[in-house]
């Protein structure tokens, strides 16, 4: 398992949006994203982006840890470019 404890990741503003899903909904996943991004982030990682976008689609009644997951992913895959 990868050493995880120097990755450091800094999220200035984090807008989602989630169609057909409530505010709760979207801080749910919010808080997932963080969870998700901790794990996946690799030691070592160093990136500094001014802004980030990424447009991810899951499937209709994807659950919050499913959303989370995917937009997680596609953050870090996008860091590592």
């Amino acid at each position: 398992m990868p050493n995880h404890t120097n990755a450091t990741i800094h999220i200035g503003q984090l807008d989602l949006r989630i169609p057909g899903n409530s505010a709760e909904t979207a801080h749910h996943v919010a808080h997932g994203i963080a969870q998700s991004m901790a794990q996946k982030i690799p030691a070592g990682l160093q990136r500094r982006l001014g802004a980030l976008s990424v447009r991810v689609r899951v499937p209709a009644g994807a659950s919050e840890a499913e959303m989370s997951d995917a937009v997680a992913e596609a953050i870090v895959n996008a860091c590592r470019r």
